[in-house]
């Protein structure tokens, strides 16, 4: 899924903001920061969100696709 809403509808998965940063440990204004930008820029917080909410790895950091090797 290559889609700019990917991670609000991530978020959303996880029960909203403030239930998603509690999960995570971290501010609900960076769980904003991550919707606006259609990015979470932490591989790790990015790999629980996609365990969480069921959204592909890539599909939250579309920015830092991997590239085969």
């Amino acid at each position: 899924m290559r889609d700019e809403l990917a991670v609000k509808k991530a978020i959303f998965n996880m029960g909203g903001a403030k239930m998603a940063g509690q999960f995570l440990d971290v501010s609900t204004s960076a769980i904003g920061k991550w919707a606006r930008n259609g990015v979470i820029p932490n591989l790790e917080k990015a790999q629980l969100v996609a365990q969480e909410s069921g959204f592909s790895l890539a599909s939250l950091r579309p920015r830092f696709e991997q590239k085969a090797i």
